[in-house]
């Protein structure tokens, strides 16, 4: 096709109360015109702003975490509030848009989402080993919690964890390492035993790299087991009093639903209130609707 498209160009416009809205833009006629607002059914009057903080680490460094402050919040009203950590561990939290922060701030919640050792953007500020330190990025989320709970926006007696896949990791890892800190965790998709992560693909070494890979980065747990056991909140679980909801995909192949149906096992095992959604024909996540409501309002409740 010869067609001149120069001066012509497509714009996303995003916030933290609005969902992308893409335009098409002519500057040759100066006219700008809607292509498709992704999520119409969102009332950008209700949402509410995403702020920037930041935190220090116990170790002295600086880092970022993003507060959501519910309607009607204040230090003389200060809401509950939830520690949603990310996955990953090497992606990151962003300013903008983010449908799970609106769905617990229209609850009621404060949300709190730190950017820990790792996340994309902060590795400058640390050696490479600190990329698989996974007991620092506990401490990391840990210190922003505190932090945020000295400030008076946010009352330090309601705090509660949440996390999928590696924030999953997170959230049992705040409640087993941190038993006064949080009243209750949520877990989706979680992994909480790295030996075992290990052991699994090491019967794929031939086929895969993943098990090299790890081995070098995070040790030889063969050789190295009291380090692993120390970075495996499946071996605190005794630590821990107070309620786990854990939640998981049968069909998940990147995080396999064995790691929740252990940690189910170790709750039971220490009598640790617990509830559980495992639904079948899900993956690494809810795909599905359904699954979405359900998962969603089983957490409110």
């Amino acid at each position: 096709l010869d067609v001149d498209l120069s001066g012509r160009m497509l714009v996303e416009t995003f916030s933290d109360r609005q969902p992308p809205i893409y335009h098409r833009v002519d500057l040759e006629k100066k006219m700008i015109g809607l292509i498709k607002n992704s999520a119409p059914w969102i009332d950008p009057a209700r949402m509410r702003p995403m702020n920037v903080i930041s935190f220090k680490t116990r170790d002295g460094h600086k880092l970022d975490a993003y507060l959501t402050l519910p309607a009607g919040a204040s230090k003389q009203n200060p809401p509950p509030l939830v520690v949603l950590a990310h996955g990953g561990p090497w992606v990151r939290d962003t300013w903008g848009f983010d449908g799970e922060v609106q769905f617990l701030a229209n609850r009621g919640y404060a949300v709190l989402q730190p950017n820990y050792r790792g996340s994309q953007g902060y590795d400058w500020q640390f050696p490479e080993e600190d990329r698989y330190a996974f007991v620092k990025m506990h401490e990391d989320v840990t210190d922003a919690a505190k932090a945020v709970a000295a400030s008076g926006y946010v009352d330090p007696k309601r705090m509660a964890i949440m996390g999928g896949s590696f924030g999953g990791y997170l959230a049992l890892s705040g409640v087993t390492r941190e038993p006064d800190l949080y009243r209750c965790a949520v877990t989706i998709a979680g992994v909480f035993d790295w030996e075992r992560v290990m052991n699994a693909d090491k019967f794929y070494q031939y086929e895969s790299n993943s098990y090299a890979y790890l081995k070098r980065k995070l040790g030889d747990p063969a050789k190295q087991r009291e380090k692993f056991a120390a970075m495996s909140p499946i071996h605190l679980v005794n630590q821990a009093h107070v309620p786990v909801f854990v939640s998981h995909g049968t069909d998940d192949y990147v995080a396999e639903v064995s790691e929740s149906k252990r940690l189910i096992s170790e709750l039971n095992k220490y009598k640790v209130p617990n509830e559980v959604l495992l639904v079948r024909g899900e993956g690494h996540g809810m795909g599905h609707l359904t699954n979405q409501v359900e998962l969603y309002s089983r957490i409110e409740a």
